[in-house]
């Protein structure tokens, strides 16, 4: 029997008889956004793939502001053919290659990136649900966690969107730094997903030249691994380099000093983000406004998600029990979480 995700849509959508055509074309709508998300982040399920294919879906999605579309755009006097629709077509998924962990990247990715409102989220899931339900019902390869976990699933009544800037906006506040050490504490929040207190915590023997990894003690004296990106290594280096010297305090000798040659306070890395904020030209007014310590462990979470980094390995990066509307536990191996680290989307930025 057939495992093509897309017979398997058509399936679906043949068997909705009696249900009007708006539910119809939502559920469509719904299975497309699905398919769309796994095209483009979980290549693992597809059939095949064709990069010059993809990199055209995204050029066109683009163009559309997210929609698929197949039309011809008029643009400053020139028309531009889209046909991201037709795109998405060619590609297809093995069912039977969609697990629990897919559908549980897609539904936080809808709450951290694409601020979909609740009535839209509750609708994708009752769809998903009853679409995994029928190809079990008839006979189709389906993993039967997938349809446990979408059983499992709930909507938050209340959903706080998380802020996290994009790979522009991280740039622009790069360029607006003025000191080597306010850079490196940027830099270690972006690229190891730290906690303000997690970063005042560090000592200088915490970040070591050639050293991999780092264990960090976090909230409810929860130990864990987090690598240590070559990024974050340049801009220590670049640090310790003009650091003030400080004595050790009961934690240590604190890695980061303030200009009273004291360890470094959370306030105060409040306050430059918000002053560097201001001369962010990329920053939209509501990110600006909202800007904060916690903000960049937003970014570091959406960034890794939305290039691919099972939500598994984030969360044990990051630390905690819930990811979004997400609830998982997974134990991952130090070699995969140095291999999501490597995936940062940041990777090729300079240090200078």
């Amino acid at each position: 029997m057939t495992t093509s995700y897309n017979a398997c849509v058509g399936y679906f959508l043949d068997s909705l008889t009696g249900r009007s055509p708006q539910t119809r074309r939502n559920y469509e709508c719904d299975l497309q956004q699905f398919k769309l998300f796994l095209v483009l982040m979980r290549p693992h399920v597809l059939t095949r793939v064709d990069r010059e294919r993809l990199d055209q879906l995204q050029s066109d999605l683009r163009k559309a502001d997210g929609k698929l579309w197949d039309t011809d755009l008029l643009s400053r006097n020139y028309k531009t053919r889209l046909r991201s629709q037709a795109l998405l077509d060619w590609f297809d998924v093995e069912i039977d290659r969609i697990g629990k962990e897919d559908v549980l990247a897609f539904f936080s990715f809808l709450e951290s990136s694409k601020g979909v409102s609740r009535s839209t989220l509750l609708r994708r899931l009752a769809c998903l649900r009853q679409f995994f339900r029928l190809m079990i019902r008839e006979g189709f390869p389906v993993r039967q966690d997938t349809l446990d976990k979408l059983n499992d699933m709930r909507i938050r009544t209340e959903r706080k969107v998380p802020v996290a800037l994009n790979e522009d906006e991280v740039l622009g506040f790069l360029t607006s730094i003025e000191s080597e050490r306010d850079r490196a504490i940027i830099v270690v929040m972006l690229f190891m997903g730290l906690r303000v207190s997690e970063v005042v915590q560090l000592n200088v023997n915490d970040i070591q030249p050639g050293q991999r990894s780092i264990t960090i003690r976090g909230k409810g004296a929860k130990e864990r691994y987090v690598p240590i990106h070559p990024l974050v290594h340049d801009a220590v280096q670049a640090y310790l380099k003009v650091r003030i010297d400080a004595v050790s305090d009961e934690l240590g000798e604190p890695l980061f000093v303030s200009n009273r040659k004291k360890r470094i306070d959370p306030s105060t890395i409040r306050r430059f983000i918000k002053r560097y904020s201001l001369a962010v030209d990329e920053l939209e007014m509501r990110k600006r406004q909202r800007l904060s310590p916690h903000k960049f462990r937003h970014t570091f979470a959406t960034l890794l998600l939305s290039n691919g980094v099972d939500i598994r390995y984030i969360q044990e990066l990051l630390g905690h029990q819930h990811l979004s509307t997400t609830e998982i536990y997974t134990a991952v191996s130090s070699a995969e979480l140095d291999e999501a680290i490597a995936k940062h989307p940041l990777g090729d930025v300079g240090s200078d």
